[in-house]
C-alpha cells in the first residue's frame, strides 16, 4: 500500500516537473519571440511565438495569442490572422476594440506603403466585424475602389464619409472623383463645388486639371442656361461668367457669350450687350455657328436702336417662333 502510493507521489512530481519545464520552455520563445519583434525581425519573431504556442498548448496565455496574431496579420496572412483573431474575440470580447485598432493601424500603413490591396483587406475585415466603425481617411480608399467600379454612389458616400471624419486627410484628387460622381448624378451645383475645390489646391496643370475644367465649365453653362429660364438672371450670370472665365468647353464659349448678352439687357446694360454680341461676331465672322447667327442678328437690332429684352418681348423668341 505504502509502495503504491509513493508511486503515484513520484507520478504527480513529474509531470509537475515536466509541466514547469514546458512553461519555462514556452516563455523562453515568447522572450525570444519578443526580442526580435522589437529589433523589427517579424519573421523570426513569428516562428518564436508559434513555438511559444506550441509548447504552451491550451493554456497560452493571452498575451502570447494576441502577438502571434497581430504577427500573422503583419505578415499579410489574412485568413490565419482572421482565424486567430476571431479566436481571441471569443475567448476575451472586451479586445474587440483593440484587434480592430490593429487592423486600422496596419491598413493605415499599407495605404501609406501603397499597398492598396493589403489595406483593403484589413479594411474589409473591420468593416465585416464593426460595420459603424469610423475608418477615418481609409473611407477614400473605399471611395477609389467604388469609383472605379464603377458605383458612383457608393464612391460619393465613401468620399463624403472621409470628408467628414478627416477632412484634412483627404487626397487632392477625392475631389475631382467627388465632381465627376455628382456631374454623372446631374447635380451640377455640387459637382462645380468639388471641381473649383480641386483646381484652387491642385492647380491648372495635367490632363485631370484639364479634365476637371471641362467638366467644370460645362456644370457651369448648364446651370447658367436653366437660370435664366427660370428667370433667376443673378444665378444665371454667375454661372455663365464662371465658364467663361474657366475657358472651357471652348466649343461652347460662343454660346456662353450669347447669353451673357441677353443677361446684359435684362439688367439694362446696352453697350455691354453689344460688347458681347459683338466679340461672338468677331470668333466666327463667317457666321456659321447659330450663336454667331443670333448674337450678330442681335447686335444689329440693337445698334439700330430697337429696345433691350429687358424692356420688351425677346425679338429673338419672336422671330425663332416665326421661322
Amino acid at each position: 500500500m505504502r509502495s503504491g502510493s509513493l508511486q503515484v507521489a513520484s507520478l504527480g512530481v513529474w509531470l509537475a516537473v515536466c509541466l514547469a519545464a514546458c512553461g519555462h520552455e514556452g516563455q523562453r520563445y515568447e522572450t525570444r519571440g519578443d526580442r526580435y519583434s522589437a529589433l523589427g525581425e517579424h519573421l523570426d519573431a513569428r516562428v518564436e511565438y508559434e513555438l511559444a504556442l506550441s509548447e504552451s498548448g491550451a493554456d497560452a496565455p493571452f498575451g502570447l495569442r494576441l502577438k502571434a496574431a497581430e504577427l500573422t496579420l503583419a505578415a499579410k496572412d489574412f485568413d490565419g490572422a482572421d482565424e486567430r483573431f476571431r479566436d481571441l474575440i471569443e475567448r476575451r470580447s472586451d479586445y474587440g476594440d483593440a484587434i480592430a485598432a490593429l487592423y486600422h493601424l496596419h491598413a493605415e500603413r499599407w495605404l501609406a506603403t501603397g499597398d492598396t490591396f493589403a489595406a483593403l483587406q484589413a479594411i474589409g475585415w473591420l468593416q465585416a466585424q464593426y460595420p459603424t466603425m469610423s475608418l477615418g481617411r481609409l473611407h477614400y480608399v473605399l471611395g477609389d475602389v467604388a469609383f472605379l467600379r464603377p458605383d458612383y454612389d457608393r464612391a460619393m458616400i465613401a468620399y463624403l464619409l472621409g470628408l467628414s471624419l478627416d477632412p484634412g486627410g483627404a487626397p487632392t484628387d477625392v475631389y475631382v472623383r467627388l465632381g465627376d460622381a455628382f456631374d454623372r448624378k446631374r447635380n451640377c451645383v455640387a459637382a462645380v463645388t468639388y471641381f473649383e475645390t480641386y483646381l484652387s489646391e491642385a492647380g491648372d496643370d495635367g490632363a485631370l486639371s484639364e479634365d476637371a475644367r471641362y467638366r467644370l465649365g460645362a456644370c457651369a453653362l448648364r446651370l447658367a442656361q436653366s437660370a435664366f429660364e427660370n428667370g433667376d438672371y443673378v444665378r444665371a450670370m454667375d454661372n455663365v461668367q464662371r465658364m467663361i472665365k474657366t475657358g472651357e468647353p471652348a466649343s461652347r464659349l460662343g454660346e456662353a457669350r450669347l447669353l451673357t448678352g441677353r443677361l446684359h439687357e435684362r439688367f439694362g446694360n446696352r453697350e455691354a450687350a453689344i460688347e458681347y454680341y459683338r466679340r461672338v461676331v468677331d470668333n466666327d465672322e463667317d457666321l456659321r455657328s447659330r450663336p454667331a447667327i443670333d448674337a450678330y442678328r442681335r447686335l444689329k437690332q440693337l445698334e439700330f436702336g430697337m429696345p433691350l429684352e429687358s424692356d420688351t418681348e425677346s425679338v429673338l423668341d419672336e422671330e425663332e417662333g416665326r421661322e
